[in-house]
């Protein structure tokens, strides 16, 4: 799992370009990824205190990214796509996870987990790959998870992908 992503040439430039257009209108730029193969540009806001976002801030965020789609530098194929992150969100950095603190969250490994560190887990924790639990702590190295009462440390290293997963 990569909580810090490089972003070079023209990925770095829309996001400097959409973070400024994201704040400026008062919202916070949740999640960002340009697909350069498909030209796709994806940008993920929330209100700052609803922690969602409604379509007609969608469209506001939209409608300000017009102007700089017009500069020689943007291939004209580019597909913007502005969105909520979902009840289903991702979770990819560490202000992700700090928000989903105390919340059910879902997360897959790679691979097994040491025997050691699943001393006294169920059995759905020893032998599986894939968890769901409630965040109960984060910090710079790993994060702990509560299944069913037995609390999981897992470092980000270990994860493969992690969501909110909200109970329906």
């Amino acid at each position: 799992m990569e909580l810090v992503k490089n972003r070079t040439g023209v990925e770095e430039k829309f996001y400097k370009i959409v973070e400024k257009v994201v704040d400026e209108n008062q919202y916070q730029l949740y999640d960002f990824e340009y697909i350069s193969g498909s030209s796709t540009l994806r940008v993920f806001i929330m209100d700052k205190e609803t922690q969602t976002a409604v379509i007609e801030d969608c469209i506001k965020v939209d409608r300000a990214m017009s102007p700089y789609f017009e500069e020689e530098w943007v291939p004209n194929d580019v597909v913007l796509e502005v969105s909520s992150p979902g009840m289903y969100r991702s979770l990819k950095t560490l202000a992700h996870f700090e928000l989903a603190l105390n919340k059910r969250i879902a997360c897959s490994i790679r691979g097994k987990l040491d025997e050691q560190l699943v001393e006294g887990a169920p059995k759905s924790v020893k032998k599986g790959n894939a968890f769901i639990g409630i965040l109960k702590n984060i910090n710079e190295e790993n994060i702990i998870i509560d299944i069913d009462g037995f609390e999981l440390a897992l470092t980000f290293e270990q994860m493969k992908k992690a969501n909110l997963e909200p109970e329906l």
